[in-house]
């Protein structure tokens, strides 16, 4: 009698070993997955940019931290993100200042909160001088 006793709290006891193990390895495969997901929405590419203007802001700043827009000449950032987007002179609500039409490239990037947020290249002589995120 004792010995079944025995034995059926060590199956039980193995029961909730694998259950508990099979929870803890849901628990890492979500988590992997989740973060898999996230680094594939916020990379960087070409197709990703010119497919979806309102998610560029979830990959811009891989694409800040994978190129190095300071000096790149003005072609290069036009191969890289295409035609601007805002070819008018436009204030901004950081800077606040206005920028010339001839000497920046500006590229929406999507809505942030309620604020539409764009990237502002400036250039001089045909080359990146100074980029920043600003809002309108």
């Amino acid at each position: 009698m004792q010995d079944n006793r025995q034995e059926y709290s060590a199956r039980k006891a193995r029961h909730h070993n694998t259950l508990a193990l099979i929870i803890i390895c849901m628990v890492i495969v979500s988590v992997i997955s989740a973060l898999c997901i996230y680094k594939y929405r916020h990379t960087f590419t070409v197709e990703k940019w010119n497919e979806n203007k309102n998610d560029c802001l979830k990959i811009i700043n891989d694409m800040l931290e994978k190129t190095a827009l300071l000096g790149m000449p003005e072609q290069d950032v036009i191969s890289l993100l295409g035609e601007e987007d805002n070819d008018e002179q436009t204030v901004f609500k950081i800077h606040r200042q206005q920028f010339p039409p001839d000497k920046t490239l500006v590229y929406y990037l999507g809505v942030d909160f309620m604020d539409e947020a764009w990237l502002v290249i400036s250039l001089q002589d045909g080359y990146v001088t100074h980029y920043c995120i600003d809002y309108t």
